[in-house]
């Protein structure tokens, strides 16, 4: 067997590995938690072996949350690095081509500056102007030539710029993104819960804001019921029904399985008790149906924490009240709001 053949049943080997993994875990087969098994099985980042061979040895179950934060953090950056590194070396090789363009026609406009000076002259003397009219109108149209070729090699780099723009700003559109519901995944909702802190804590007249937590109630029984396809339809369909409540800077993020989280900035904690009951009313009155089969699942509910921003406590105690009231609703009997 040549190396090529070994390497190939290798990866075969590491394939099979992964899937069987993800199988008897229960876990959904996504492109995001098949890569992180993958590269468990093939050892090719030592921090993905660590946190997983911990967890295993622990007993604790592999939760897909954890799963999805070793993807983002160990897999996903570093794919966007690479991909950032090659848009900067090709916009690297853009800059040094116009710089050589530019270079060729300084030369050519300092020649025909020349041309020009000696033409004066000769003008001045009445001597040979023929020959010179002759010579000025020839190194015109060269000009004229050079610096149309500058302008269209300019407008090419220009369009190449636009289209490394566009792929910079679509895989920074996806890192913020789950792939499942659409909405906004748990880095971005991180990230933008930092900045309102930050905002919050410097600032001398603060503006309120609040988080809510919001669970599926049952959906583990919907899951083993029904199957994860129609689990996957009914995160969506909550998920957009979420979305479709909030306005302005709002940020519906996917938080972890049926988690979501919403950040309310401009928002005191009364308005954002409103707009929880107003949530979950819509809800439990909304039918759950199969897209392809029309077959009714009924009614679902869900239960949310509300927590409201206190100067200087940090985003992670502010989780931890909005989750505190989220337990609290959920031990109460599901299908209720409550704040910290």
């Amino acid at each position: 067997m040549t190396t090529a053949e070994k390497q190939i049943s290798r990866h075969w080997d590491f394939a099979d590995a992964t899937l069987k993994a993800l199988r008897e875990r229960g876990l959904r087969p996504t492109p995001e938690l098949y890569h992180v098994w993958f590269v468990y099985f093939a050892e090719e980042n030592p921090e993905i072996l660590r946190v997983i061979d911990a967890v295993q040895a622990s007993g604790e179950p592999l939760a897909e949350d954890t799963l999805l934060q070793l993807y983002y953090r160990y897999i996903f950056d570093r794919q966007a690095a690479d991909f950032l590194q090659r848009g900067m070396e090709d916009f690297s090789e853009l800059v040094e081509s116009s710089d050589e363009c530019l270079t060729t026609a300084r030369s050519g406009f300092q020649d025909y500056g020349a041309l020009l000076t000696r033409s004066l002259e000769t003008l001045k003397n009445h001597q040979h102007v023929s020959p010179v009219l002759s010579e000025i109108i020839e190194k015109t149209d060269e000009m004229q030539h050079t610096v149309e070729g500058l302008h269209q090699r300019l407008d090419q780099y220009l369009g190449k710029v636009e289209r490394l723009q566009r792929e910079l700003e679509e895989t920074r559109e996806r890192s913020y993104t789950d792939g499942l519901t659409r909405v906004s995944n748990r880095m971005y909702f991180e990230e933008q819960l930092n900045l309102l802190v930050a905002e919050h804590d410097s600032s001398k007249h603060p503006e309120p804001f609040c988080v809510m937590i919001v669970d599926l109630d049952q959906f583990k029984a919907i899951n083993d019921r029904f199957g994860h396809r129609i689990g996957d339809e009914i995160l969506v369909l909550i998920a957009s029904m979420l979305k479709a409540n909030i306005k302005g800077r709002d940020v519906v993020a996917r938080y972890g399985g049926d988690e979501f989280a919403i950040l309310l900035p401009q928002t005191p904690l009364v308005d954002a008790m409103s707009l929880a009951d107003d949530m979950s009313k819509r809800i439990a009155e909304r039918e759950i149906k199969a897209k392809q089969s029309g077959v009714s699942f009924g009614q679902m509910t869900i239960s949310i924490g509300v927590a409201e921003y206190v100067a200087k406590e940090g985003g992670a105690k502010l989780i931890d009240r909005a989750d505190g009231a989220l337990y609290r609703a959920k031990k109460e009997g599901r299908n209720r709001n409550f704040a910290a």
